[in-house]
């Protein structure tokens, strides 16, 4: 409570937290050019092993990922069995020059 000589001690230094920003999950991309399944193989060990129902979905022998159900858990990434793994996750992050897709679009 008090300092030498009956003195209040000195109060604690306030530390101040910085803002904590939440950035949005990534999102997994198929790229056609190392997928074995675009190249003539059949492949769907992606779309098996992806936890997040719907989020990768074969047609036509092809995975494509929907990404209104997308977690961003990079299971479909770590199990690729192509040579050059062929997801990617990107950042659904908006930057300067990206075209947007409307998450709501509103009836006109």
């Amino acid at each position: 409570m008090f300092g030498r000589r009956g003195a209040p001690a000195p109060a604690a230094p306030v530390v101040r937290e910085a803002p904590v920003i939440e950035e949005p999950p990534p999102l997994a991309l198929i790229l056609d050019r190392f997928c074995l399944a675009y190249q003539g193989s059949f492949c769907s060990v992606c779309s098996e092993r992806c936890p997040a129902g719907g989020a990768i979905t074969v047609e036509q022998g092809k995975p494509r990922v929907n990404p209104d159900f997308c977690t961003g858990c990079k299971i479909c990434h770590d199990v690729c069995p192509a040579p050059k793994n062929a997801v990617f996750l990107v950042s659904r992050k908006p930057r300067q020059g990206m075209v947007v897709r409307p998450t709501d679009p509103t009836p006109t």
